[in-house]
């Protein structure tokens, strides 16, 4: 006589086992779903500031007025104000002081004939052109010395374009998002923003 023996189901080792894989398998992908989260939103803010850059330098060549740009950090996020000159002060009118004095406001104590050249008074007293007004949740700035930061600094940066849409000076900048993903930015003399 042969007795055949037929198996209903599956074992309680066998159901543990396809568990632990599939928990496994979710981990792997939730890890790497969070890396693409969090790299989207830094590359999103990125180009949301490269074009309200570009938008200012526009801005200041069809407007015929310099513009001062202020990035500055504020709980994680970074804060984007837009300066135009006092409409008393016509020193600013003068494109090649302007570009000498890197867009000085208020007292130089280094060059006189700098004094006031962008407006007459220290951009901490001015107020910003409140259409302008923006920020970039999660992502902070610091400034560098040299287009591959090894020096940088956590204070508010001050970005100037000229009437003609081109910038007093070279000025580097890092941006550095909420998953300390960064790049390092340049406003160039062109007045255009390239990431180095």
């Amino acid at each position: 006589m042969c007795y055949k023996f037929y198996r209903k189901g599956i074992t309680l080792i066998e159901l543990l086992i396809v568990i632990a894989i599939m928990g496994i398998i979710g981990s792997i992908g939730t890890i790497g779903y969070q890396s693409f989260v969090s790299g989207s939103s830094f590359g999103s803010n990125k180009t949301i500031l490269l074009k309200y850059l570009e938008k200012i330098r526009f801005n200041a060549f069809a407007d015929s007025i310099h513009y001062k740009v202020t990035l500055s950090n504020s709980s994680g996020d970074l804060l984007l104000k837009v300066y135009e000159p006092d409409s008393a002060n016509i020193k600013w009118r003068n494109l090649d002081l302007n570009r000498r004095c890197e867009c000085h406001s208020g007292t130089n104590t280094a060059d006189n004939t700098c004094t006031n050249s962008f407006s007459n008074s220290p951009l901490s007293s001015l107020i910003s052109k409140s259409v302008y007004d923006e920020t970039l949740e999660g992502l902070s700035v610091k400034s560098c010395t040299s287009n591959t930061c090894t020096s940088e600094t956590t204070e508010t940066i001050e970005l100037c374009f000229l009437y003609d849409g081109s910038s007093p000076i070279d000025q580097h900048f890092k941006i550095t998002g909420l998953s300390n993903m960064a790049s390092i930015l340049t406003l160039n003399k062109t007045g255009y923003v390239e990431e180095n």
